[in-house]
Formats: C-alpha cells, sequence, structure tokens
C-alpha cells in the first residue's frame, strides 16, 4: 500500500489552511529568507503563504517529518499507519524523508501550492491569523510544535 506520508491526503488539505491564512490576493512573491532563517510573509499572496510553509517544512525536515509521522498514526490517516509506526517508527520516518526528498522540490512545492490557492473554500480560510506566528519561529522544534495543531484539525474531523 502507497501511503504517500507527505502530500496526499494529508499536506494538500492542510496546507490549504495556511495558505487561506492570508486570502487570496494575485501578491508577487513570497518574502526572502535571511540568513537561512525563514522570515513570515508580508503579502496577502495563498501561494505565496503555501509556498513558505513548505520551504520551512522542508527547512526544518528533521523535527517536521518525525512529528508529521506521529500526528498521521495518532489519527491512523491512511488507514493502517497506527500498526507500522508502532512496528518500526524508524523505517515510516525513513520512507517518509525519501517521498519528502522528491515532494519538497521547489518544482513539486510550487505546482501543489498553486492547487491549493485555486481550491481554497471559506471554510479554510477561518483559522489561520497565527500561521505568520509559526513561520517567524526561528528554531525547527519551535515551528515545528506551532503548525502540527494546523495539521491535527485536519486529522481530528
Amino acid at each position: 500500500m502507497s501511503r504517500s506520508l507527505v502530500l496526499t491526503s494529508l499536506l494538500v488539505p492542510a496546507l490549504a489552511l495556511f495558505a487561506a491564512a492570508c486570502g487570496t490576493s494575485d501578491a508577487a512573491t513570497p518574502a526572502p529568507v535571511a540568513s537561512g532563517k525563514a522570515q513570515p510573509a508580508s503579502t496577502g499572496d495563498a501561494k505565496a503563504i503555501c509556498v513558505e510553509v513548505f520551504t520551512r517544512n522542508r527547512t526544518c525536515t528533521a523535527q517536521y517529518i518525525p512529528a508529521l509521522v506521529d500526528l498521521r498514526a495518532k489519527y491512523d490517516v491512511p488507514a493502517g499507519i497506527a500498526a507500522e509506526v508502532a512496528a518500526d517508527r524508524a523505517g515510516v520516518i525513513a520512507q517518509a524523508n525519501q517521498e519528502w526528498a522528491t515532494d519538497s522540490t521547489p518544482e513539486a512545492i510550487d505546482a501543489t501550492c498553486a492547487n491549493i490557492a485555486a481550491k481554497l473554500t471559506p471554510a479554510d480560510q477561518a483559522d489561520f491569523g497565527s500561521v505568520q506566528a509559526c513561520l517567524a519561529q526561528q528554531d525547527c522544534s519551535a515551528y515545528t510544535s506551532c503548525v502540527m495543531p494546523y495539521f491535527e484539525k485536519r486529522f481530528a474531523h
């Protein structure tokens, strides 16, 4: 069973939440990253926010992927992953990291974020004034802890 841990069935809907943080204007590009530290977006461009989130997730891969795997296991999404994580968490994380190597390329991020931005709903936009605070977190552990509750909302429903 393919369980594409990174993009399918989780990140696309979850990142729609992040992208919704600042609406869907036609503003230009995401804020630059200075000195290797993520900076929050200053525009309301949904795609730019999405790209920032994906880029930050990539920057924080060592913290982000294990947290994502654990969250997926907590809600057993996709079905069966809880048992797989219980049996071999390190193996599931290794597979997720392999998938993430492809899913986190600039081209993949751009395509995914264009798709997300095109499909935002009003419900997606209801909850995310604080995503900017997550993006402003300089420490990867703090950033990951900040963003995981947003992902979790998608699983809890």
